[in-house]
């Protein structure tokens, strides 16, 4: 071994029985190390190499964990603050955006003189991010520049401090929006040749707190619910009530991605007179263990015997919910409502068809 390689080797903490240090080898040697296949221009493996003549100990960080995204100029100022590096002595890769005249860097190899060597890779720019911890954005459409992945080189004594140069990389990021869930529900229309289906997709709201939204009270309910709608050829009726804007159609949007395996069949407000006629029913019977959401269903569920001219929609309904034609259909209805409860037909409320009641306020 030569004497400047071993100085070079005892300034830098290099175990000379490190797996990595290969004194002995020429460096036109050393520099025929390389990753197969490399993409980059410059293999760092090689930039390693020539800098602190050892092969490098790896350790990579990756946007996407929990979804936080590493954005890179905060990283990059913290590099600055923390180990004085230079950014004008960075390696850098990118495309030239005629749109801007600028570059747009898409990778970055940083040298931080101490045996550790950083690369960012695949970075671009995202708009659609959230922001918790208030980063500076780095365009005026809130663009924050993100690597994809950033692979630190190091020596095997800067272990310890690697770890923890890792651990900040994660606190500088920020966050990929929660993917949408989404649920297909099949909404009654009515043309020339009757009745038929249409599909609209339906999100699921953030409701991480049922007890926050909606009571302590709601939690059991809710769960009387869930298991009565996801029993295979069940029956019965849940009647869900209260003021415009209390919440119901919230809840409905909820609790219909937590039913599972059955056909959800939608009937909007200015639809639900159609209960009442004679083609409704056998059209039903096309989707049987199925779950009927009627929305706005006071006008059909009034109290019969209140009225002069009483309803056929009542009566189909308590056929369904409870009838002959609810054991060989076995389906269940969700009806909700703005009216007080004591003007909805009492046979609704009757144990045995009813699932659940609940006043939303």
């Amino acid at each position: 071994m030569s004497d400047k390689i071993e100085t070079k080797l005892n300034e830098l903490k290099i175990n000379s029985m490190y797996v990595g240090a290969l004194p002995n080898i020429s460096m036109e040697a050393l520099l025929q190390f390389n990753i197969p296949g490399d993409r980059y221009a410059v293999s760092s493996i090689r930039l390693f190499l020539g800098k602190y003549h050892a092969l490098p100990c790896l350790l990579t960080c990756m946007s996407g964990t929990d979804r936080k995204l590493l954005h890179v100029t905060t990283i990059l100022e913290y590099l600055c603050n923390e180990f004085k590096h230079d950014l004008n002595t960075d390696l850098i890769t990118g495309n030239y955006n005629s749109q801007t005249n600028q570059m747009d860097i898409s990778a970055r190899f940083c040298d931080l003189k101490n045996g550790i060597m950083l690369e960012f890779q695949d970075i671009y720019l995202n708009p659609g991010v959230l922001n918790p911890n208030q980063l500076k954005a780095d365009k005026s459409d809130d663009g924050f520049s993100i690597a994809q992945t950033i692979t630190i080189y190091y020596l095997p004594h800067q272990m310890p401090s690697v770890s923890e140069l890792c651990k900040s990389f994660y606190k500088m990021t920020v966050l990929s929006p929660e993917p949408s869930i989404t649920f297909t529900l099949h909404m009654v229309c009515r043309n020339q040749g009757g009745y038929y289906l249409s599909c609209i997709t339906i999100k699921k709201p953030l409701i991480t707190d049922l007890a926050l939204y909606y009571g302590n009270d709601f939690v059991s309910v809710h769960e009387k619910i869930i298991k009565s709608l996801n029993t295979l050829e069940n029956k019965g009726i849940v009647l869900l009530h209260g003021i415009p804007g209390s919440g119901k159609t919230h809840y409905i949007r909820y609790l219909i991605h937590e039913i599972q395996g059955k056909t959800l069949i939608y009937v909007p407000p200015d639809m639900a007179k159609e209960i009442s006629s004679p083609d409704f029913l056998p059209f039903l019977m096309q989707y049987p263990d199925s779950i009927l959401i009627i929305e706005d269903a006071e006008n059909i569920i009034k109290d019969r015997n209140e009225s002069s001219f009483p309803s056929q929609a009542v009566a189909n309904l308590l056929n369904l919910s409870d009838g002959l034609l609810g054991d060989a259909m076995h389906q269940q209805i969700v009806a909700t409502f703005n009216c007080d409860l004591t003007t909805i037909d009492p046979a609704l409320l009757r144990k045995g068809r009813l699932i659940a009641n609940y006043e939303f306020n």
